[in-house]
């Protein structure tokens, strides 16, 4: 399978495009980082404007801001942020329709976010990711329960 060459409109093989477009992320990896790190200073932006309010538009902001977070991780090699994201969305999401949102839970989201990103640790980081996402989702179930 061929398509066009934008660039020269000659024809290039399938396997060359997705090869390009491999290196082209790859490239962007170590960009990654330094919008993660952005996503992150937003993140805890919007945890701070909360304060002790309960208002869901605020707690929103915060459910946002990790669908960001957790969007781009896989993409770029971090599945350990996107898994972490989805489970701040997940808890976020149900807490504030809830009324009970705990700032622990949230804050332990957050280091755990920060501790792979500052560390590079990219896929899924085998038991010892396991066991980060196992202890976020049961501090999370017993928050809610």
């Amino acid at each position: 399978m061929t398509k066009d060459n934008p660039e020269t409109s000659e024809p290039i093989a399938f396997g060359t495009a997705v090869a390009n477009a491999q290196a082209a992320v790859a490239g962007l990896s170590e960009q990654y980082i330094g919008w993660v790190n952005d996503d992150l200073k937003r993140l805890d932006a919007a945890i701070a404007a909360i304060g002790d309010d309960k208002d869901a538009g605020k707690w929103r902001a915060v459910y946002d801001v990790a669908h960001d977070i957790k969007g781009q991780g896989s993409t770029f090699g971090y599945q350990l942020v996107t898994d972490i994201g989805q489970l701040l969305c997940r808890y976020v999401d149900e807490a504030s329709k809830r009324k009970a949102v705990d700032l622990e839970i949230i804050a332990a989201h957050v280091a755990a976010l920060r501790t792979v990103v500052d560390n590079r640790i990219q896929g899924q980081a085998g038991e010892i990711g396991a066991e980060i996402l196992d202890a976020l989702r049961s501090a999370a179930a017993k928050s809610l329960a």
